[in-house]
């Protein structure tokens, strides 16, 4: 038998409750993903590492674990030179291995995620990615379009940043000659993919990882995949005409509470996520038929994951915060298809995690060998019946919070400080985590608190010693924080008087 072919199409700030029948939000139209999982195998209890956005990719890549830190950052960093990453091995053992994306912290200059791709393209122009300059009168008018009236000005607090300011008009000035749908983030993103495999159809085995930020805020689909879901919302464009425009990045990107905010507001901001997702899911489904159109649908292994979710009002906020590790956040999507249809339409209820994605490859193309040293497991054996579990519990790590869920409880807690209300959950009472149990059960509180000082290496708290710099964020980091800023950002932070806003 031929060497199988591996196409992983990894989706940022994808919730694992959309894809398939009977989740929460099933409605929303995924139709090329809901038969792509018709067709695989689905792992319905998978679960971030380390999260969000690198942590999770690094642990993909290497099969390693990212939580707690490495190199610092919590993670906001480049893979380890001591760790081989898949392609690197998959390119040694011959594969053709390409990495094709528009995630922006992924192709920063320090950064190594092309390690072991023989081609990579970088598909400019997301989120704060620092790719078209210029001045306001370039982009004032696309800024009425989405923000209304407003007018942003140079901060007169001299401690002022407004980081998401200068979100914004970078990527206004990215998106200022968009003029049709394939110039768009996810049509660019898979229509490269389609001349990828067109490319190297013969070149097999090939080793395609195709990794789309599509989904992530700020959620600016085609206005056409909007109206099917919120036809109400009369303000400007853009969701947050007054509350994107602040220091705290109210209600995105980081996330926030729904605390003073209208429901028609709401609503539309969920609207605008779930026509993302509808629109990312058609471009994939161009996708998988050119796989299918090329004849390579018989010799391919496709992969479907995600990095993290993100909260749609589902307790308190909007976004993503990392003190809320529940599965709206953590939970990740992970369904393989494979050419053996006899492996098709199953399901997985053990637990696994992203660092097992790494092992998985490596197994199905015949090189489980090279997984030693990995500290993720192959999922391969859950689906051959060789083995019923790889872990009895999972610990997921995201900034200073933690988590561990086992069958039965799910508890959270602060790890580089003292947490004075951790929350534990019993999931067979309460599966929707509603109500915190710890003050009632301190026995069982106390056993999952131990199973975290036991991956951490050391009781609780954990000193932040891994944040390089003390309490520094990354933008402070050398070459990474000065390249994954905003230009506007520096620039407002730094000039008297900005040409990039109206003086």
């Amino acid at each position: 038998m031929d060497p199988l072919n591996i196409v992983v199409i990894c989706l940022d700030t994808f919730r694992a409750d959309i894809v398939g029948p009977g989740h929460k939000l099933s409605h929303v139209k995924t139709p090329n993903l809901d038969q792509l999982a018709a067709e695989a195998i689905r792992f319905t209890r998978c679960f971030g590492e380390a999260q969000p956005t690198l942590q999770v990719r690094n642990g993909c890549f290497t099969g390693m674990r990212f939580f707690p830190s490495i190199l610092g950052y919590y993670g906001w960093h480049e893979i380890p030179e001591e760790y081989p990453t898949v392609a690197e091995i998959l390119v040694r053992h011959g594969y053709c291995t390409g990495l094709i994306g528009d995630t922006p912290h992924m192709f920063k200059p320090n950064m190594n995620y092309s390690r072991g791709f023989l081609s990579f393209d970088h598909i400019r122009g997301q989120s704060g990615d620092s790719w078209k300059a210029g001045s306001w009168d370039l982009v004032k008018e696309l800024f009425k379009d989405y923000f209304g009236e407003y007018i942003p000005r140079v901060p007169k607090h001299p401690g002022a940043t407004l980081y998401s300011e200068g979100q914004v008009l970078q990527y206004l000035h990215n998106i200022r000659d968009r003029k049709e749908e394939a110039d768009w983030f996810a049509p660019r993103v898979f229509a490269s993919a389609c001349q990828w495999i067109e490319d190297n159809a013969r070149n097999r085995p090939f080793f395609l990882w195709l990794d789309c930020f599509e989904t992530h805020e700020l959620y600016d689909p085609p206005p056409s995949y909007i109206r099917p879901y919120n036809t109400s919302w009369t303000g400007p464009k853009y969701q947050q005409p007054r509350h994107i425009l602040s220091p705290s990045l109210h209600s995105d990107i980081s996330g926030d509470s729904v605390a003073g905010l209208s429901q028609e507001f709401v609503d539309y901001y969920i609207a605008c996520y779930m026509a993302e997702v509808t629109f990312t899911d058609k471009w994939i489904g161009m996708f998988l038929e050119r796989l299918d159109q090329l004849g390579l649908t018989d010799s391919t292994v496709v992969i479907f994951t995600s990095d993290h979710g993100t909260e749609l009002a589902d307790r308190t906020g909007l976004g993503k915060r990392g003190s809320e590790p529940y599965p709206f956040n953590t939970q990740l999507n992970l369904t393989i298809r494979h050419p053996d249809r006899s492996f098709r339409n199953r399901e997985v209820h053990a637990f696994t995690q992203n660092h097992d994605i790494a092992p998985t490859i490596l197994d199905l193309t015949r090189l489980a060998e090279a997984t030693e040293g990995m500290q993720g497991s192959s999922v391969w054996p859950l689906v051959t019946g060789e083995r019923s579990a790889l872990r009895d519990f999972i610990v997921a790590g995201w900034g200073p919070y933690a988590s561990v869920r086992d069958d039965r409880w799910s508890y959270m807690t602060a790890w580089d400080e003292e947490e004075p209300n951790p929350r534990l959950y019993d999931l067979q009472a309460d599966p929707e985590e509603r109500h915190n149990v710890y003050g009632e059960r301190p026995e069982v509180g106390a056993m999952m608190r131990q199973r975290l000082e036991t991956h951490l290496g050391g009781p609780l708290p954990r000193p932040k010693s891994q944040d390089r710099g003390g309490a520094a964020g990354p933008a402070d980091k050398p070459l990474y924080g000065t390249s994954y800023a905003p230009l506007f950002y520096r620039a407002r932070m730094r000039w008297e008087r900005p040409g990039a806003l109206p003086t």
